[in-house]
């Protein structure tokens, strides 16, 4: 399989952050309005024994995050909790040498990620009141605001790159995420670039949430993550929700007993939706790094 980087740079707010899973969702959306319906089952139809394509988490362009593991293990100051909270992110080059101390805030690298809350108002457009009461119903809707990110793309060879930037440009006009429709989660891409890491290693971080299979590692770090997710496109107008699926989120680190390669790990998800065709990404990118006391 081949690695690939694009850089995304915003503009518009986004509602949903910028996860792999969802996104391959939506490249998958997009495959089929650009290249047909028969060329999106022809993919899919091995994709739980070889992905024909996994997708990365958005990052703070030009650094990756700072793995999910205790302190000591990350060779931290114990008595800088509330510092080392804060410092989240790490060149390529410090996490694949596990140099972990060197990493930095989002002010150090000036990466900007804001969230401001628009005050909405529930709405039953059969009655045109909030609700039986007609009492006022507000929520808060959540946008972010954030500098260029980098998007990592693991394609196999029967995924053509020339396919894949046909798909993420629909996605980039249409918008990613909620409201999408009335303009959020729009964005302009740079030009995919591959991507030559060190890929041999005993310890391995995920760069999107993943679901491990049954050749998992000797050890894993991470924090969970609960996707809740819904269907997009035409699927949304018949029943929307999936069943939700418990996760590793991004960051999670995987080890093993001795040094071997690995591009990817995880496994495909289905039989959470209504719809039987329906698949999730489980499945990651890997980046090499090195633990010490591993």
């Amino acid at each position: 399989m081949t690695l690939y980087k694009t850089t995304i740079t915003p503009r518009s707010n986004f509602i949903t952050p910028l996860k792999g899973d969802t996104l391959f969702g939506q490249i998958c959306w997009a495959i089929r309005y650009a290249l047909g319906e028969d060329r999106l089952n022809e993919i899919l139809s091995d994709y739980d024994k070889k992905p024909f394509l996994i997708v990365s988490d958005g990052f703070a362009s030009g650094y990756l995050p700072k793995p999910s593991m205790p302190s000591h293990l990350l060779g931290e100051n114990l008595d800088l909790k509330k510092e080392n909270r804060k410092k989240i992110w790490l060149s390529i080059e410090d996490l694949q040498s596990g140099n972990f101390k060197n990493a930095k805030t989002n002010d150090e690298i000036g990466y900007e990620l804001n969230e401001t809350a628009t005050i909405k108002n529930s709405i039953n457009y059969l009655t045109f009141t909030t609700d039986d009461s007609g009492k006022f119903a507000p929520y808060a809707l959540m946008e972010m605001k954030f500098s260029k990110q980098d998007i990592y793309f693991l394609l196999d060879d029967k995924f053509k790159l020339g396919e894949l930037e046909k798909a993420f440009e629909v996605v980039s006009k249409s918008g990613y995420g909620k409201r999408a429709s009335i303009g959020k989660g729009a964005f302009e891409y740079s030009d995919f670039e591959k991507v030559t890491i060190k890929k041999s290693s005993n310890a391995f971080m995920a760069l999107s949430p993943i679901v491990l299979g049954y050749d998992g590692p000797r050890e894993f770090y991470y924090e969970p993550f609960t996707r809740f997710g819904k269907h997009g496109g035409s699927l949304a107008n018949i029943n929307p929700f999936k069943s939700p699926i418990l996760m590793a989120n991004s960051g999670s680190v995987a080890i093993y007993d001795e040094i071997c390669e690995k591009e990817h790990l995880g496994k495909a998800i289905s039989g959470h939706s209504a719809n039987a065709n329906t698949v999730h990404q489980g499945y990651a990118i890997l980046i090499a790094t090195e633990i010490k006391d591993a």
